[in-house]
């Protein structure tokens, strides 16, 4: 009970006093009535370029989200069966945006709307949470520029999830929410036109604001600093430069575009050669828009990428470490875990790292592939799932249930020793305190240096007794065999680096499971090196 107790204090402490005072009113009814009226949408508004969802449906009956296929007839709107971010990825809509739409799939999508009005009363059911109102208001308005496809029905409904909208926006959350949240009121302002004086316009405008200032950090980052929910934010942006024109005066593009191209400066660094995401915090491949998706958008808006040509960058408020050339992308994450007040989507992974050789996935972090309450979400979100160091067994950040966390990694003196671009050489270190709690207080200290194409990380733990496990998570395409005084890691046959380290240490070739997609389970390996504090451990990733 006491440990409860402590683990909930250590939670709480943290939330802003908005976050509580909105989380105890969301209790209480809101006074919104459902309207049989609505106003009339802004007539020749057809704004209608997006990034298309595809694979969703081909019969409106069927529906893929999450690698699971359910028949809507079956599990309903409210989903029988199935967790709640499929249910909520069904209310999305998000099947109207599909490239593939004809005029015989718009006669389905229009009962499948319809369909959804009659099932779905005015504010009851998951549908009516408002992240999914909030996304499914701009996914049938971007169908309905596209397509001119809303019934008068469908009108009704539309404006009815607006007025609910208004009233409900996530301030006990924050974060991604909140600013899908004001997207949606925004893009409602546009189709119905509002002015600068309309209490949604108004509402919206003034949250945006703060918003922009508040989650778009100064290196680029979202301050979530999941590399999938950055890039559904720089889809979010675009959407708003999109539909700027149709918007009052008031509206701040010009503030939006630079928080745009500073947020791809750091999502090109924390993506791979084939484009998937690097795997820090709650991220999966699939969900969020392709790099090459979110140049091509800003292509057509006519916004250009700068060429950064710089090959060590350290983002120091999201607190990763990128080196990328043509043999090396490596990312270490050597920053705190997210927002204080907002961790719903951090890892226990603090000193954690990937790296890439010579475009093909080495050495991973473990990756997301379900949300919600279990075992396995809380196993993929421990350090143990991580490219780092575990401590007595321990989380170096308390995380707990689907989207909780108590204590808190800190880190703490980070250098860079040296850097050189003509000899392609540098070395950096930092430390953290989040297994300060267990005895004797262990630090963690982590460095990485390179030089001559060899990359060497070294752990120092300090204290004594404490148990250490080391963690390297292969990629699922990588092979290794072991060696007389080395590792070697390979894909197809091919040897692409040899693993160095002291013969003393004790290691083992564990089995293991990657997760690059919500809902997906691969098989992989993790070479795991176990010891005891005082500990001091080198290893060297040298290239073949």
């Amino acid at each position: 009970m006491i440990n409860k107790l402590s683990r909930l204090y250590h939670t709480v402490k943290y939330l802003k006093s908005k976050q509580i005072i909105w989380r105890i009113a969301s209790i209480f009814p809101r006074l919104v009535f459902e309207v049989k009226n609505y106003p009339f949408d802004k007539e020749n508004l057809k704004s209608n370029h997006f990034i298309p969802r595809d694979g969703i449906t081909s019969n409106y009956v069927n529906f893929r989200f999450l690698n699971e296929t359910n028949n809507i007839k079956v599990v309903g709107w409210n989903g029988k069966g199935t967790s709640k971010l499929w249910q909520y990825n069904l209310h999305y809509f998000d099947c109207l945006l599909q490239s593939k739409s004809t005029s015989n799939s718009q006669v389905e999508q229009i009962k499948l709307i319809e369909n959804w009005i009659d099932n779905n009363p005015f504010g009851i059911g998951t549908g009516w949470d408002p992240y999914p109102t909030s996304l499914r208001i701009i996914n049938w308005i971007k169908w309905h520029w596209y397509c001119n496809g809303l019934t008068n029905k469908a009108k009704l409904s539309l404006w009815n999830q607006v007025r609910w909208l208004k009233n409900r926006p996530e301030y006990h959350l924050m974060g991604n929410h909140l600013f899908v949240n004001v997207k949606a009121l925004l893009f409602a302002s546009a189709f119905y036109g509002f002015n600068s004086e309309s209490k949604y316009f108004k509402l919206a405008n003034s949250v945006l604001l703060k918003e922009l200032d508040e989650q778009f950090l100064e290196d680029g980052a979202h301050f979530e600093l999941s590399p999938m929910y950055h890039a559904l934010a720089m889809e979010d942006l675009l959407d708003l430069i999109n539909i700027s024109d149709s918007l009052p005066a008031e509206f701040p593009l010009n503030l939006i575009k630079k928080r745009y191209l500073k947020g791809m400066f750091w999502l090109q660094s924390m993506v791979y050669k084939n484009e998937e995401l690097s795997h820090f915090n709650d991220c999966a491949n699939n969900i969020a828009p392709k790099i090459s998706e979110l140049i091509s958008f800003a292509s057509y808006l006519n916004l250009k990428h700068p060429n950064e040509k710089q090959e060590l960058k350290y983002h120091d408020k999201s607190g990763f470490v990128v080196f990328k050339n043509n043999i090396f992308h490596l990312i270490a994450d050597i920053g705190h875990i997210g927002p204080t007040y907002l961790p719903g989507h951090a890892h226990a992974d603090t000193l954690s790292f990937e790296l890439s050789i010579k475009g093909e996935r080495l050495i991973v972090n473990s990756g997301t592939s379900v949300y919600g309450i279990s075992a396995e979400r809380l196993r993929q979100r421990g350090t143990s799932s991580h490219s780092t160091i575990q401590i007595d067994g321990q989380n170096s950040s308390e995380v707990w249930s689907g989207f909780r966390v108590a204590r808190r990694a800190k880190v703490f003196d980070v250098q860079f020793e040296s850097f050189s671009n003509v000899e392609k050489t540098f070395s950096f270190k930092a430390s953290h305190d989040g297994y300060d709690r267990l005895k004797n207080s262990p630090i963690h200290t982590r460095s990485f240096k390179l030089e001559e194409n060899c990359l060497t990380i070294n752990d120092r733990i300090s204290g004594m007794d404490n148990q250490i496990k080391s963690n390297f998570y292969l990629h699922p395409n990588i092979d290794v065999r072991e060696s007389d005084s080395f590792l070697l890691l390979s894909k197809n046959q091919t040897d692409l680096v040899k693993l160095i380290f002291d013969k003393n240490i004790d290691f083992e070739i564990i089995k293991s499971t990657y997760h690059d997609q919500f809902g997906i389970t691969k098989e992989n390996r993790c070479i795991q090196f176990i010891g005891n504090s005082f500990f001091n451990m080198s290893i060297k990733f040298e290239i073949l």
